[in-house]
């Protein structure tokens, strides 16, 4: 099992927690093929309507509010809530009924010896490595206007849905000017025409509320800068 670590924004002071590095999620049909690979004594058939059955009772012992003490998991209870008199009844305006799991006998014995492995932390802010312009066969040097540029990186890809969000060509005053070409628009390159851009140097900045899923963004628009200049003559 793989961690890294990141700053720890619940303390004042300088020191880091630990995030676990999850690489693959396995589901049961996954699972279930795992267990074929090592055995056939039994067909996916027969498996499938095992475990259902399984899910079913465990489902039915949770309506009646039984207690579970299972292998893998303990299952309780808890209702959150204030309520008033002795008299009040479960309102779901105010109340919540919580399902409680706990690790069962089988994690128990083994969590204690699990091998960790320590990691460099995953990049997860854009970082823009460098940038071509295909005009001049350059990199992080110049720029031509109106010509196709590449730039490559990391997390690269511009998407959400504020107005703001966009690639952008940063004067030295700070002045942007957006580009309104893009052609390839991924995590890893994007290929896009330069606006019409006055001689000087500029920095490019990417404006992206991308996340790992497409149909979701971040709520805040992530503004990254490039950490070189491009110099348009």
């Amino acid at each position: 099992m793989k961690y890294y670590l990141v700053d720890n924004k619940l303390t004042e002071e300088d020191n880091y927690s630990a995030r676990i590095l999850t690489e693959r999620t396995v589901n049961q049909e996954a699972l279930i093929e795992k267990m074929l690979s090592k055995r056939n004594l039994v067909s996916k058939t027969d498996i499938v309507a095992v475990l259902n059955s399984y899910y079913e009772e465990i489902i039915q012992c949770i309506k009646e509010g039984d207690n579970l003490n299972l292998p893998l998991v303990n299952i309780g209870y808890s209702i959150s809530g204030v309520f008033e008199t002795e008299d009040a009844n479960f309102n779901a305006d105010t109340h919540k009924l919580h399902v409680n799991l706990n690790g069962g006998k089988l994690i128990n014995d083994i969590k204690n010896n699990i091998p960790l492995q320590k990691v460099p932390a995953p990049v997860t802010n854009t970082l823009i490595n460098n940038v071509k312009d295909l005009a001049t066969q350059t990199t992080n040097t110049n720029l031509t206007p109106n010509s196709l540029f590449e730039a490559n990186g990391v997390r690269l890809k511009i998407a959400g849905d504020q107005p703001e969000v966009g690639l952008y060509f940063v004067a030295v005053d700070g002045t942007e000017t957006k580009v309104d070409l893009l052609g390839q628009n991924s995590y890893k390159k994007i290929l896009a025409q330069a606006p019409a851009l006055v001689p000087g140097t500029y920095r490019i900045r990417i404006k992206t509320q991308a996340t790992g899923n497409s149909e979701r963004f971040l709520k805040n628009v992530m503004v990254t800068d490039s950490s070189f200049t491009l110099t348009v003559a």
